[in-house]
């Protein structure tokens, strides 16, 4: 009964959420396509000749906005967008799509150029037990990988931007960053689900010297 009820309260929200309808209308795979977008507007973080890594990419909303705003509106553009997901992420124009899990992806060390990058986004978030200490865990967990993939690829003066969820959104993790980066912010789209627990972390000036 409790399952029932969970499903038709999301069904309805469905029916009512602008931000999916607009994904639909506009061919964004996922509504999360407008985080992305909000976070740009507010931290200009997207720029001309880019190398972006995309991680938990699936399935490619975020990817999409990449490629729009740095190929389509860029004219002889020598960019490059990495999308990254143990998840299956259907072909996008101008994404090099890498089907791994970001430990082993990291553990393999040869398919980005370390330092390399411009700009890392984690958009990635575990599958839902139910249990929250679990979920927890989980995404702090994979909060903590992402900052590693960072430090790791991020060119001198980078951007971070890594979904936190619950939790960890107040725990050591964002005091240890903010040696790292020149600015720190923690931002919520007004895309994000009313109710949804997700906050970004948004990172600028990545001192890489550390």
């Amino acid at each position: 009964m409790v399952k029932k009820l969970s499903q038709h309260l999301w069904i309805k929200r469905k029916e009512t959420d602008k931000y999916f309808f607009s994904a639909k209308a506009y061919g964004y795979r996922a509504r999360s396509a407008y985080k992305l977008i909000e976070i740009n507007n507010k931290f200009k973080i997207l720029k001309k000749n880019m190398i972006v890594a995309d991680l938990g990419a699936a399935p490619g909303s975020w990817s999409q906005i990449l490629a729009e705003t740095l190929f389509i509106k860029n004219k002889n553009c020598n960019s490059k967008i990495y999308a990254i997901d143990i998840e299956i992420i259907e072909p996008i124009e101008n994404v090099i799509v890498f089907k791994k899990d970001i430990s082993n992806f990291i553990a393999e060390n040869s398919l980005i150029k370390e330092n390399s990058l411009d700009l890392v986004l984690s958009d990635m978030a575990p599958k839902a037990t139910g249990h929250r200490f679990t979920d927890q865990i989980r995404a702090s967990d994979l909060a903590e990988k992402a900052v590693y993939f960072a430090q790791k690829y991020l060119s001198f003066k980078g951007s971070f931007v890594c979904k936190l969820l619950g939790a960890n959104t107040n725990d050591t993790l964002i005091k240890d960053i903010k040696k790292q980066y020149k600015e720190v912010k923690l931002f919520k789209p007004k895309s994000s689900m009313k109710d949804s627990k997700e906050i970004y972390l948004v990172c600028l000036g990545f001192n890489n010297l550390q």
